[in-house]
């Protein structure tokens, strides 16, 4: 029980700081670099980060639109406050298509999730995800993508398939 009030609470502050940064127009964000790039990259290096605040603030308020508009989106990507952080999809859920090139802890280059969702994460350079294992990331959807198959339908995954 108490883990569970533990997660709830880290998610409530890391949402009203999120909240209150992209309300602020990232001014917020950049007051308390240090805190916010601890929560998005493990590190609070600011300073190395503080180019995606502007993108980041967009993204969010892209995310709260589409919540807002799309009742399917709001159900297919719900996580329970209590829910534990992960760090990759629960496996008696999903698995890895045959046909995928790569191991199951590789993405392989693919990058269609942050593609559609326009994610500031997503360095263009080197294809891969800047806050990786963050606390962002393993709090919320990165961390427990796919949980189902709207999910994998939605991002057109070539990786994933739901078991049974």
């Amino acid at each position: 029980m108490m883990q569970r009030a533990k997660w709830a609470s880290a998610r409530i502050v890391f949402l009203m700081m999120a909240f209150a940064g992209t309300a602020s127009g990232g001014v917020l964000a950049y007051l308390l670099g240090p805190v916010y790039s601890w929560y998005f990259f493990n590190d609070t290096n600011f300073l190395k980060h503080h180019r995606l605040i502007l993108p980041l603030a967009i993204s969010h308020l892209k995310l709260i639109s589409e919540w807002v508009r799309d009742p399917d989106y709001r159900k297919m990507f719900a996580i329970p406050l209590t829910a534990p952080p992960m760090r990759g999809p629960d496996m008696s859920r999903v698995r890895t298509k045959a046909s995928w090139p790569d191991s199951a802890s590789a993405c392989n280059g693919c990058a269609q999730c942050c593609i559609k969702r326009s994610c500031s994460f997503l360095d263009p350079e080197t294809n891969q995800c800047t806050c990786y294992g963050s606390f962002f990331w393993r709090y919320f959807n990165c961390g427990r993508y796919p949980e189902n198959v709207k999910q994998i339908e939605y991002y057109n995954c070539p990786k994933w398939e739901v078991i049974g």
